[in-house]
């Protein structure tokens, strides 16, 4: 045994799903909110996409938290149900807006 060597310090990382559920959590927060307050007709479109991020997001982080604790987390299923929540608000405010536009352009 050869005292001079170092012994291997480098930590793994356990890919246990906690960044995709923040992440998931985050952007489910910024789609409903988003949808609520937007007053631009072009931010229905980003927080609708933010919505749909929290959807893939949420669902990665439950598989990767079940596969490696073997429960779901909290937080990917927040952000899974804000993302699926955002989403359909999203949908209602685009199709709002799209009545609005056809409505202006058959006054005009």
């Amino acid at each position: 045994m050869d005292f001079n060597e170092q012994p291997n310090t480098t930590p793994t990382l356990a890919n246990d799903g906690k960044g995709f559920s923040i992440a998931a959590l985050v952007l489910g927060i910024v789609g409903v909110v988003g949808v609520i307050i937007s007053l631009l007709p072009f931010a229905v479109y980003v927080t609708s996409a933010c919505a749909i991020l929290g959807i893939i997001f949420g669902a990665l982080g439950r598989i990767k938290c079940k596969a490696a604790t073997g429960r779901s987390s909290g937080l990917a299923t927040a952000g899974l149900v804000l993302g699926i929540i955002g989403t359909s608000l999203s949908i209602v405010g685009l199709v709002c807006n799209i009545a609005c536009t056809v409505a202006a352009c058959s006054v005009l």
